[in-house]
Order: C-alpha cells, then sequence, then structure tokens
C-alpha cells in the first residue's frame, strides 16, 4: 500500500521540515506528493532554475523513509509569466480574459504556454527523474478549464479540417443549412461562445471533442519529456464521476495508473462516491490511488462540515474495498495564506497534531497487519455501466429537461446494483464487453455506428442490455437519426418510441408493474416519457395516469441468446430497484452480501484468497451475520465473530 499525504514544504519554514517528516513517519506515511503547485518557488525568473530547496526536503523525507511523487507544477503558472505573456490569459465563454489570481488560468494551447511548461516540466524531470526517492509523476493537476480564446479558434478550426477533409462534409454532418450558417471558408467557424445564444449543437459536441483531444496532447507532451528522463509510473489526478467537461478515458489511456480526487464534503452519499472509485478503477480496468483523500473541512469561502469521528478512517477502508491502492490525504497542514485558508488538513493550522492525525495513525497500523494480502486483489465485477463521454457533452447543451441530470439517471440505476453490494465496473462504450452478465446504458444520447454494432453483438451473444430513455437519439455528429428511436437498435429491443414527452414538474405521471416481478402500482414517473410501440418485445410497465395514461413505458425483448431491456422514463428509486431485481436473476448475476440500509459490502479477490471491506455510513449502530467463507478478523486478528457488529462509521474487514 502506498499511504501518504499531500505536502507543500515551500509554505513553511524550513527548520519545520524535519518535525513534519518525523511526524509523518510516526503516522506510517510512505510516500508524499509534493510540488504540483510550486512553479514560482522552482522558476523564480523566467529560465532561472531553484531545486536545492526541493532537493533539500526530498531527502529530509527520504532519511525518514517516505518516497515522493513529484507534480509537475503547470496548473499553477507564476505572476511573471502571467504578465510577460498575457494573451497566455484563458478566454472563458462570454469572450472575457479572465485575470490570473487563481490557478489553471492559462491556454493549453497557447504556444507561449505549451513552451514554458515544457521548460518547468524538462527542468523538473532532467534534475529528479534518476532520484532514488522519486517513485512516480503526477501530472499537472485536475484537468478541466476549458478556453475560447482565438488560439483555440484557430486550432480548433484546423483540427475540423483534419477531421473532415472539406467544409462540404462538414456542412452536411452539422446540418447547416438550417438558419444559413452554412460556411464558406474555415475561418469563419466560431466557438460555442455564451453571447447570442447556444451554439448549434453538432459545433459544442466537437468543440468538447476537441478539447478532449488538445489536453489528452498536453499530457502526451508531458509525458514524453518525463521519459526521457525517468522510468518511474506516471499518473494524473482526476475528478471523480462529476466531471462533464472533458473525456477522461480518452487521457486515461495515456497512464500508467490512475488516480483520483475524493471529497465527500458534508458526508456525501457514498453511493456517489463508490461510482466514481469504480469509474476510475474502470478507466485502464486495474487498481488505482486516491491522489487526495479529503481529511478535513474543506472550502475556499464557506467551509464544509468537518468529518465526524471515523469518517476519515472509514473513507479509506471504502476506497481500498473499490479497488484504491494508494490512499494520500490532502492535506498535511492548512496554509495560513491563499484561498485555501480554510482547506484543513491533518495537522492545525499552527502545526499541531489533530484527532484527525490520530485518526489516520490508527487506520494505517491497522492496514500494516494484514497489506501483504490486499497486494494482487481485485475487484471481479459481472455487472459493467457505460459511462459515455459524447452523450454527457452532447447534454450540456440539449438536455430536453431542466430536471435531468445524467449522472442521476446514472446513479439511480446504480443505487440499485450498489445497496445489493454487486459489484460494478463504470466502462467506457466501446471497450469488450463480454465478460459482463449485465451491460447498463443510461441516456446513450450519442450512438456510434461502432458502439450500436458492439451492443447488438454483445445481445446477440447473450448479454443482457439495459438502455433508458434519450438513448439512440443521434449519431456521431450530432445529428437526430432519420429513423425511429432507439435508432439502429429498434431490432434488439423489439420496440420504438412511438412518441416522447418533456413534463413539467408539476405534471404527475405514474407506473403501473404488469410482470410477476413488478406487479402493479410502481412508482412516479418523472423528467421524460417515451410512449413505446412494441414490436415483439414484452410489456414490463405501463403509464398508469398522467400523460397517456395505458402506453407502455418498459420493455424487454430477447434478441440472439441475449435479452433486451428499455427503461422509458425515471423511475423513483423503489420502481428501479424491483425492475433491476428481475434483472439480476434473469442474467444470473450472483447476489451480493446482504447488509442493513447504509453499510455497503465490497471484495478484493487475489492469490492468496479475499477480503471483503464492510463500511457503515451511517451515525447509527449496525449488526450482519458474519457471510459464509469469511472466517478471519483481519483488523483485531483471530477468528471473525458471528455477529459482525458495526458503530457509527465504523469498518469491518474480514478474510477468507
Amino acid at each position: 500500500m502506498r499511504f501518504g499525504v499531500d505536502y507543500y514544504p515551500e509554505h513553511w519554514p524550513e527548520d519545520r521540515w524535519e518535525t513534519d517528516a518525523r511526524l509523518m513517519q510516526e503516522a506510517g506515511f510512505n510516500t508524499v506528493r509534493l510540488a504540483e503547485f510550486a512553479w514560482s518557488k522552482i522558476e523564480p525568473k523566467e529560465g532561472v532554475f531553484e531545486f536545492e530547496w526541493l532537493l533539500r526536503i526530498i531527502d529530509i523525507l527520504y532519511k525518514y523513509g517516505i518516497e515522493v511523487v513529484i507534480g509537475t507544477p503547470t496548473a499553477a503558472p507564476p505572476m511573471w509569466l502571467c504578465t510577460n505573456k498575457p494573451n497566455i490569459l484563458r478566454v472563458n465563454e462570454d469572450r472575457l480574459r479572465i485575470t490570473p489570481n487563481h490557478r489553471q488560468q492559462c491556454c493549453i494551447n497557447h504556444p507561449d504556454y505549451k513552451s514554458a511548461a515544457d521548460r518547468i516540466v524538462t527542468a523538473t524531470a532532467e534534475t529528479l527523474g534518476k532520484n532514488k526517492a522519486v517513485i512516480g509523476w503526477q501530472v499537472d493537476n485536475e484537468f478541466g478549464p476549458l478556453c475560447y480564446c482565438e488560439e483555440c479558434r484557430r486550432q480548433f478550426q484546423e483540427w475540423l479540417e483534419a477531421k473532415y477533409g472539406s467544409l462540404g462534409v462538414l456542412n452536411e454532418a452539422w446540418g447547416t443549412v438550417f438558419w444559413s450558417q452554412t460556411f464558406t471558408d474555415w475561418e469563419q467557424i466560431p466557438l460555442p461562445w455564451r453571447i447570442g445564444g447556444p451554439p448549434n449543437p453538432s459545433l459544442a459536441l466537437d468543440f468538447r471533442r476537441f478539447f478532449s483531444d488538445c489536453y489528452a496532447g498536453f499530457l502526451k507532451r508531458q509525458i514524453e519529456i518525463i521519459r526521457k528522463f525517468s522510468d518511474k509510473p506516471i499518473t494524473h489526478n482526476f475528478m471523480g464521476l462529476w466531471p462533464e467537461v472533458l473525456n477522461y478515458q480518452k487521457l486515461a489511456s495515456q497512464l500508467d495508473f490512475v488516480s483520483w480526487d475524493n471529497y465527500p464534503f458534508g458526508g456525501a452519499d457514498p453511493t456517489g462516491v463508490s461510482a466514481s472509485h469504480d469509474l476510475v478503477r474502470g478507466y485502464l480496468n486495474k487498481n488505482f490511488w486516491v491522489m487526495e483523500q479529503m481529511s478535513g473541512p474543506g472550502g475556499w469561502s464557506d467551509m464544509s462540515p468537518a468529518p465526524r469521528k471515523g469518517r476519515i478512517r472509514a473513507w479509506t477502508y471504502h476506497a481500498i474495498g473499490r479497488g484504491a491502492d494508494g490512499i494520500i490525504y490532502f492535506r498535511w497542514r492548512p496554509c495560513r495564506s491563499g484561498l485555501e485558508q480554510y482547506w484543513h488538513g491533518i495537522l492545525n493550522h499552527d502545526g499541531s497534531v489533530s484527532r484527525r492525525y490520530y485518526e489516520i495513525k490508527q487506520t494505517r497500523d491497522e492496514l500494516k497487519r494484514f497489506e501483504h494480502l490486499i497486494e494482487g486483489t481485485t475487484i471481479d465485477a459481472q455487472v459493467a455501466f457505460i459511462n459515455d463521454y459524447d452523450s454527457r457533452f452532447a447534454f450540456q447543451y440539449q438536455r430536453g429537461n431542466q430536471a435531468f441530470s445524467y449522472t442521476s439517471l446514472l446513479l439511480t440505476l446504480y443505487r440499485s446494483f450498489y445497496n445489493r453490494n454487486i459489484p460494478v465496473d463504470i466502462i467506457s462504450s466501446i471497450k469488450d464487453l463480454s465478460r459482463y452478465k449485465i451491460v447498463v446504458a443510461p441516456a446513450l444520447f450519442v450512438l456510434t455506428e461502432d458502439v450500436a454494432e458492439n451492443l447488438k453483438e454483445y445481445v446477440r451473444s447473450g448479454g443482457t442490455l439495459v438502455i433508458t430513455f434519450r438513448s439512440a437519439v443521434k449519431d456521431a455528429t450530432g445529428l437526430i437519426y432519420n429513423e425511429q428511436l432507439p435508432a439502429r437498435l429498434q431490432d434488439v429491443f423489439g420496440a420504438i418510441v412511438k412518441e416522447y414527452n418533456s413534463p413539467h414538474p408539476d405534471e404527475v405521471t405514474t407506473l403501473w408493474g404488469l410482470s410477476e416481478a413488478v406487479d402493479g402500482h410502481c412508482a412516479k414517473a418523472s423528467v421524460w416519457l417515451d410512449i413505446m410501440e412494441l414490436r415483439g418485445a414484452e410489456p414490463l410497465i405501463k403509464y398508469d395516469a398522467g400523460f397517456m395514461p395505458g402506453s407502455i413505458a418498459v420493455t424487454r425483448n430477447r434478441f440472439g441468446k441475449g435479452t433486451a431491456y428499455y427503461i422509458g422514463t425515471q423511475m423513483a428509486q423503489d420502481c428501479c430497484d424491483l425492475l433491476t431485481e428481475m434483472i439480476i436473476a434473469g442474467a444470473g448475476v450472483s447476489p451480493g452480501i446482504e447488509t442493513p440500509e447504509g453499510v455497503d459490502a465490497s471484495v478484493r479477490k487475489g492469490p492468496l484468497g479475499s477480503l471483503l471491506f464492510i463500511t457503515n455510513h451511517t451515525e447509527r449502530p449496525a449488526s450482519i451475520p458474519r457471510p459464509k467463507g469469511y472466517i478471519t478478523d483481519m483488523i483485531a486478528g483471530g477468528p471473525a465473530p458471528d455477529i459482525i457488529h458495526l458503530d457509527s462509521y465504523e469498518i469491518a474487514v474480514l478474510g477468507s
């Protein structure tokens, strides 16, 4: 296990560094992330580098048995660069250039910024690439901001010309005949600025793809520089399920391992945190790190509630149980200046240890007893969810209903598996699906031909596919298919969408189950209403009251050796749970370990056996019978009791 903390020694006097290193060692830390915001400290003037301070702290940490991950500092360009080259500052959607008093304020496409980034990354990698204490690299920090400057516009136009080849092809692909938007010169193509109203949705979709490619190129550029001087693994810290700006999957494919920053503010719903762990694990289908694990109250202006006793420990075990091989806490000590003065960490402002320090130390002491058994273990999932970035990009411009949220829909469906402790991989739509018994594709709005064929072959070969309303609507360029929905998949689902409606929030539509598993009154339907016409499929749920009562909302169809379910509306959680139970049984998915509400369980399997991680995410005590086959209490040592008792935010780890 990699277990450590994000540390900013540049904020503190050097005579404090050894004290910090000693306290880290006593807490059991073996890893520290350094330097990802230290550009001005490393390069105080253009071309003038000062690494002596960084080498000194690395030596001190190493003396105390702590190795380091070096962050390239390109997310925090120095003020001298921003003032000397003001054109490198990003332009927002309103065509206003942002001020340089933040971070990530520069355009990653601007040649002057790229040149400066190359220089600082080269100097850092050359200086530290062979350092015995350096065990890995993090490129930049939390990629995300878009830029709408003229340089981005020029490069976007070049990107489009390379993609489409001719304006005739682009005009056809985007349907620019609408509103006389036909382009006769590449330089006429704008960016999707907010000024003047919403943009052409096809243009906007391609712009998000373009910027994902830009960040992928920026990442590749840094990786290639680092590789000249170091053979240590390289990562980037993503931000979980919620961001909808970039195609993280495209970026992750270049990395040696993936990591993400986990901030469950105010005790966030563990369903979303679990889904984020599963998503990040799915990028490379391998275990991951949490590069920033919340360890204290955070906030730039308003401060979040402090983690209650036991929560940091619970978050740690929860992450490990879902595939984390590294836990790096944010942060060591809250800073005295700047925007994150109230973003707390493990120590207090005055440098004294807090109760959080002792909770993390306890966690590390426990992990040392069995971490050798964690090595080589993985999550074995029979269910996959498709997280489709093209669809998420398209929904940024055309939600169809103000109440629609891609992540909320995904989490409603995901929760039905999560509450049953059935492991899930969240993957991209282009991956091999054959290993999964169930594949769920929520709101697959943009359906490309290759993805359609992949899904069709999956069902034909025996898989169980579940899609929802707002799926198979648009082609790869963002045009609505010139055929009945679900386009390209009507035969798979044995039904078509005869009509649809975006209901008003006050409009009440209820559902009625028609099958043995979902029988009678089910729940309220909302957000979107697809009216299905059967073409061989079996009706499972109908609309009972409201818009077009008696029409079909949910169907099931046999196709080849497999089964396809179409969910035509946003169902309340109880109805979704009933339907999911039917789908699970029909697909032959192994049941998960039964736990009380608010308690989850996950299993990591490896050559030395299985480890079961149980987490109580609630403020109330909970008890469960010891699951069959798990005989050892890995934390306490010795046999596991027949009944596992968990206090508030308590955890248990059992071994087979």
